[in-house]
């Protein structure tokens, strides 16, 4: 109870500030889906499904590159009297909340509780954390429902309730980011075949969850594209297909593989830098790994986890790295998921790391504290052009 109010305490407290300071960012992706978002709100409900360019980057017509979850929850905010030119930096917020309340849920899974919990605060501290602080955009939306995929897909194996989160989770992942939903379908069914069930739990719930969140998606999307037609007389799916997904890139060019090798490069250095410190322990991780599968992390470390991360990135980078765009925004979950395997390495080897985590482990306020206080460094540096 206490840890909600003084959630509730903070998100109002920056919330306020966003509308007192009359926030607007700089980045283009945010400032697009604000306003977007405000455009959306002074449309019928019944147009909300078709978004229009309305002159921002210097386009017109219907706005498809992206389905329009993005959009909906700032919209309803707007509707309900927050101001238009913040509501997509406040909805994000909530979206930042849900990951901090998700991250310890997540890592303690397979890890030790204080080192789970210590994460709610620390992740805050990665040079990704810093950039994506306070943003519009579909980042944070990403990782929350990542997280939960993953949270409700090892849930499932022990109480098919929780299929019902893995389908909610998925369904709105994809809502928001299209394809990109199918990461986090890659990453669940590799938690599945590489992170070991406990006690009695069985893997084939999990795998009916998976099962169920494809068919639900998929009913959503057949009866998305009908209202889009009913909406604008225009075909939704026909659009992506051709140009976010037939565009994106081209394996018969005979240069792709020394293109997929310079991006390759890429988001590894992006990865590095934006997970650090603890991303570059996580990169002593595996080159151990490649020396000695067995000495890389000690008996309390669970291997199967750390095998999940290194999959997980491998499939990130495998599929993105053909593309045509590149950008650092395409792996975020990857900074937060390789970070904490690198903290959990680190403070398992680190005496001093290892009583940092301790200590810390109770202080229920922490995350929250920490998260206000940055929040408050940004957006007054931002505000005093610092």
């Amino acid at each position: 109870m206490k840890t909600g109010l003084l959630w509730l305490a903070a998100i109002a407290t920056a919330a306020t500030l966003l509308v007192a300071f009359d926030y607007n960012s700089r980045d283009p992706d945010s400032a697009l889906y604000a306003r977007l978002s405000a455009d959306l709100s002074r449309q019928p409900v019944s147009r909300w499904i078709a978004p229009e360019w309305g002159g921002a980057w210097n386009t017109q017509g219907l706005f498809r590159e992206h389905p329009v979850g993005i959009l909906l929850p700032s919209a309803a905010a707007i509707r309900l009297g927050f101001p238009p030119e913040q509501a997509a930096y406040a909805v994000n917020l909530l979206y930042q909340t849900a990951v901090i309340l998700l991250v310890p849920l997540v890592a303690g899974l397979v890890m030790r509780r204080a080192d789970a919990r210590a994460l709610a605060w620390l992740l805050q501290l990665l040079p990704v954390s810093f950039v994506y602080r306070i943003r519009g955009n579909q980042e944070h939306p990403l990782l929350m429902c990542f997280l939960a995929m993953i949270y409700a897909t090892d849930r499932a194996r022990a109480h098919p309730g929780w299929i019902a989160l893995m389908v909610v989770s998925f369904c709105w992942l994809a809502l928001i980011k299209g394809a990109f939903a199918m990461f986090a379908l890659a990453a669940a069914s590799l938690w599945i075949l590489v992170v070991p069930a406990r006690n009695d739990d069985v893997n084939w719930r999990a795998w009916l969850g998976l099962a169920a969140a494809v068919l639900a998606a998929t009913a959503m999307f057949a009866a998305y594209e009908a209202a889009y037609v009913r909406a604008t007389g225009e075909s939704f799916l026909d659009f992506y297909r051709s140009t976010r997904l037939g565009e994106s890139m081209d394996l018969s060019d005979p240069r792709i593989v020394p293109h997929t090798l310079r991006n390759v490069v890429w988001y590894l250095g992006r990865l590095a830098w934006f997970g650090a410190p603890w991303s570059l322990a996580a990169f002593v991780v595996w080159a151990m790994w490649m020396r000695s599968p067995l000495a890389a992390l000690d008996q309390r470390t669970d291997r199967r986890a750390a095998l999940w991360v290194l999959l997980t990135t491998v499939a990130f980078i495998a599929v993105l790295s053909p593309a045509n765009v590149r950008a650092e925004r395409f792996i975020f979950p990857l900074y937060f998921v390789v970070a904490a395997l690198g903290f959990a390495a680190a403070s398992r080897r680190s005496a001093a790391l290892e009583r940092l985590a301790v200590r810390t482990a109770d202080y229920w306020w922490l995350p929250a504290a920490t998260w206000l206080v940055l929040f408050l460094a940004s957006i007054g540096s931002r505000s005093f052009r610092l």
